[in-house]
Parts: structure tokens; sequence; C-alpha cells
């Protein structure tokens, strides 16, 4: 019996030492919401406000930003994705996010920590932000309709400010779109 106690308890003890994920706390909470709620009022808000200021407020000068489109893996800083948002801000108007779609049917757009890895590598940091959203607007030159799947993952810093911003999604499908309503509509 003794025996037995003893093997249940190492194996016990192996179970905790092998889980990486340690718990969250209601600081942590608390940053996840501001974190997320940072990336709505300054990068949601930048865009559909067509407010490049208040975009930019979101991102540190030093930000390393990985665009949607293929380029080589090379990392851009700040300049270069105020660029990126003005061309939106001043090639289509009507702009909108809506948050959701990370799981087909449910809920939820905003997600941060890891249980999960292919590395064994967990997390519960709060500071790594998974956003998910469709944008949609229009082209004004042609009043074409648009709507883009979203996807981005936003490390932010003690600061509250976004250092590295990683973007997955295409944009050669509003080019697409437009097209596809100049079709339709000629």
């Amino acid at each position: 019996m003794k025996k037995l106690s003893t093997l249940c308890f190492a194996l016990l003890v192996l179970i905790a030492c092998n889980n990486s994920v340690s718990e969250t706390t209601n600081e942590d909470q608390i940053k996840f919401e501001n974190n997320w709620k940072a990336f709505e009022k300054h990068h949601v808000g930048g865009i559909e406000n067509k407010d490049l200021d208040l975009f930019l407020e979101l991102y540190a000068d030093s930000v390393k930003w990985s665009p949607p489109n293929w380029n080589n893996n090379v990392i851009l800083g700040k300049e270069e994705l105020k660029d990126a948002a003005k061309n939106y801000i001043d090639n289509f108007e009507n702009l909108k996010f809506t948050p959701g779609g990370a799981i087909i049917g449910e809920e939820g757009a905003y997600w941060a920590g890891s249980t999960f890895s292919d590395t064994g590598n967990t997390s519960t940091s709060p500071d790594a932000v998974r956003i998910y959203g469709v944008w949609s607007g229009n082209h004004i030159e042609t009043g074409a309709p648009f709507h883009l799947k979203f996807y981005v993952i936003q490390q932010f810093n003690e600061d509250g400010k976004v250092v590295v911003l990683n973007e997955w999604f295409d944009p050669s499908s509003i080019d697409d779109q437009i097209a596809q309503y100049l079709t339709e509509n000629n």
C-alpha cells in the first residue's frame, strides 16, 4: 500500500510539474480587456473615423509589423504601417469592423494565452492578443462594397503599446470584390 501511495504521489507531482500554464489573475483579465479595448479604440476607431493619429497612438515607435501580404518576410515599422492605414482611409468609406468569427457558430473575437502548443510552450499572458473579425466598407472611386476576413496578433508592452503586429488576411480579395462589382454593374 505504501508503494501505491508513493507512486500516486509521484504521478501527481509529475503531472503538476508538466503543466506549465499557470493560473490567471484578475489583474491579467483586466490587462487583457484593456488591450483589446485599446485595439477597438485606436485601431478600429482610427480607421472607422479616418483619424490616422488615433490609429497610430496604439503603436510603439519601435513596432515590428509583419504585413498581411507576402513580402519575403521582411519586418516593417511604424512608417510603413502608417502608409498602409492611410491607404485604407483615403480609398474607402463606410469602414466598419465587426468583431468575431474565430470559431464558426460561436461568439468571441479576442483571445490571449494558450493552453496547448506543438512546442510545449504555453502561456497565460494577456499581452499577446489574437483578434478576429470582418472589415467592410465601400471603395470610394467605384462605390463597390467589400468584406474582408481579418486575423491579427498584437503583442503589447507594459505601457499598453503594440510592439509586434502580425497580420493575416487577403488584401487582394478587395480588388477581386471591386472587379466583380464592376462586372456585375456595368
